[in-house]
Parts: structure tokens; sequence; C-alpha cells
């Protein structure tokens, strides 16, 4: 009878020692399996980078399968939003001058679209699908992976990225360099290489981190056109974004 209450003790005095521990390890491996808090409206859809479902095999008009136009899903090492300014040089008066004059550009054959934004008097500024810095030295930049105007989804969100400094001589030269400018209703032309038109009309301007990339993500039953540059100068820690909406 001794021996029997005195394994009953033993026992008990284990499931005492034992239980704490395994309540804080349930609550702990609960709290780390949470989708980490992020800036976003609540309607937001969150990209998807590894269906494959959402890759696309080509990039012209008419495609109906998806986003990318690279057939691949984006790198996901890249952490921050493209567009990182670093040793560009600051412009001259006489740059400035210029950016304030109309700028009209030549489609190289590399370029999948043309961008038009009237009040800031950029025509047909070259748009080439690609992250790289390459490209994006070049000119203005679709981030692989988000939509095409023409992708046949229910809802698009078509990411455009340029310098707000860039390299003189080149494209990508001051091209969002006044993109702080647009005002809400103010439009936005897209053409495809077909001469296919998309108008858009901005909803919305802000600013947001260089790893807050929710906003490359679609926004359910919205048809979006994103144009993002770096901010403030000559920091750039920031990225600014405007929105518009296809009209």
């Amino acid at each position: 009878m001794t021996f029997a209450l005195a394994l009953t003790g033993v026992a008990a005095l284990i499931v005492f020692l034992d239980g704490p521990p395994r309540s804080l390890a349930a609550k702990s491996s609960g709290e780390s399996t949470r989708w980490p808090l992020a800036r976003s409206a609540p309607d937001t859809d969150w990209w998807n980078w590894d269906d494959p479902s959402s890759a696309e095999t080509s990039p012209e008009p008419g495609a109906t399968s998806g986003e990318s136009g690279s057939g691949t899903a984006p790198d996901q090492s890249r952490q921050t939003l493209p567009s990182e300014e670093y040793d560009y040089p600051l412009p001259t008066d006489r740059q400035l001058r210029a950016a304030n004059q109309p700028r009209h550009y030549d489609l190289p054959p590399g370029a999948v679209m043309s961008l038009t934004i009237n009040a800031l008097e950029l025509r047909n500024v070259p748009v080439i699908s690609s992250d790289t810095t390459e490209a994006l030295d070049q000119g203005v930049i679709h981030l692989p992976g988000t939509s095409y105007p023409w992708s046949g989804t229910p809802e698009r969100n078509v990411y455009l990225a340029g310098h707000r400094l860039g390299w003189p001589g080149t494209g990508s030269h001051l091209v969002f360099y006044r993109l702080n400018e647009l005002g809400r209703r103010d439009r936005i032309t897209v053409r495809d290489r077909e001469g296919g038109r998309y108008d858009y009309m901005v909803i919305e301007s802000f600013e947001v981190g260089p790893l807050d990339r929710w906003v490359t993500g679609r926004v359910r039953g919205r048809d979006l056109l994103t144009l993002q540059t770096c901010t403030p100068i000559p920091t750039f820690e920031r990225r600014l974004i405007v929105r518009a909406e296809r009209i």
C-alpha cells in the first residue's frame, strides 16, 4: 500500500514538472507558425511565387496562362524592391531643365511594351521585362512574375520600376525623377509592341520600405498598374509607389 502511494506521488510530481514546459512549447510553436504581420489592405492577394500555374511562357499580348514573361518564378533571394539608387551623380541644373521638357524614346527590340505619362511629358518609354541591374540602368523595367496588361487573370498588377536619378546618356537618367508630381486622375498609357493600348488613371501614391514586396502582388478584383522609384533624394532608403487603375 505504501509502495503504491509512493508511485502515485512520483507520477503526480512528474506530471506537475512536465506540464508547464509542454504548454509553453505548444504556445511557442503556435506563435512561430503565424503569418508575419505585413502592411497591406485586407483584400490583398499574396503572390504565390511557388505556384507553377503563375508562370507564363510568353509575354505576347493575349497570353492567358499566368504572369511571368520568363517562364520561371522570380528569384526570392532578392529581398528588396528593385531600383536601389547608389553612386548615381546628382543632376545638374541643365539636366533638370531637360527633365522638365518633353522626352521621346525609341522602342528597342528587347522592350515588351512602352510607357507614356503625359503629365510628366514622358513619351514611349521602353519597358524591359527583367529585374537585372543592367536592364534597370537602361530605362524602366517590368518586374518578372507580375502581370502584363493583357494577362488573362481576374485581377492584374502591372509592376514597373525606374530610377530616380540613373545614368546620364541612358534611358534610365531621371526617367522617374518627377514621379512624385503625379496626382489623382492623371493618365498613364501602356502600349504593347502590336500597338494595343491600355489606359490607366492614378488613384493613389504612398511610400513603403525596401522590404515591402507586398506592393508587387495583385489585389482581388482590381486591374492595376504600379510605378515605383526610390525616395527621398539623396538617401533613397524608401520606395515611392504610384498606383493607377485601368479605365
